[in-house]
């Protein structure tokens, strides 16, 4: 059974979001930086979903620091894809908001399409699709240098997070690692994302 996506929603971008998502078609590695309810994670979905229904890329994967906010769930039972499940939800919420509707999205997550990559299993990974790799502040230097080195001749690597939403002790991070390579290597962009798309309380908080 294939897959396809027929139609993504016509999601409106500001400016900025729009500068990103150039920077993701035209570049093997992008940063996206910026506060909570800046769109970083939205950007990154619909730009995947877009080289998915062009047909660019045959898989979009998914990876993130298996930290939670506070304490730790403790022992999650289940095979490897039920364990890494509540990791991708976010991800999935913005997926079908740039969907026509839900099914969609399920229908490419049961074709194979949309997977989760756990950070613990990307060594001898080749990334010759799209890999989003998210909350990047709560990745260690090792684990930022082992996932960018996956990055194969037709493969991109998105990576967001936000160094004020940290959950790890170290202060120089998988984030803080990748952004200083940018500044070094010209191939590998950054971009930080200012306006806020939630309440006007968040940005106060902030």
């Amino acid at each position: 059974r294939k897959a396809d996506i027929k139609a993504i929603n016509a999601i409106h971008l500001n400016d900025e979001q729009k500068e990103a998502k150039r920077l993701i078609i035209e570049n093997q590695i992008v940063i996206i930086t910026g506060r909570a309810g800046c769109g970083k994670s939205l950007v990154c979905a619909q730009a995947a979903l877009d080289f998915l229904k062009k047909k660019q890329i045959d898989c979009i994967y998914n990876t993130r620091a298996a930290i939670e906010v506070g304490k730790s769930l403790g022992f999650l039972p289940g095979s490897l894809g039920e364990k890494f499940d509540p990791y991708m939800e976010a991800f999935i919420e913005n997926l079908n908001k740039c969907c026509t509707n839900k099914k969609e999205v399920d229908s490419l997550i049961l074709d194979g399409k949309i997977k989760a990559l756990p950070v613990q299993f990307i060594r001898g990974k080749t990334v010759d699709d799209v890999l989003i790799v998210e909350e990047a502040q709560n990745l260690t230097k090792a684990e930022m240098l082992a996932i960018i080195t996956r990055l194969g001749k037709t493969g991109k690597i998105i990576i967001n997070g936000d160094n004020e939403q940290k959950d790890i002790k170290e202060e120089f991070n998988g984030l803080s690692y990748a952004i200083e390579l940018s500044k070094k290597i010209p191939e590998i962009k950054w971009i930080k994302l200012k306006e806020n798309h939630r309440s006007d309380l968040v940005g106060k908080i902030l």
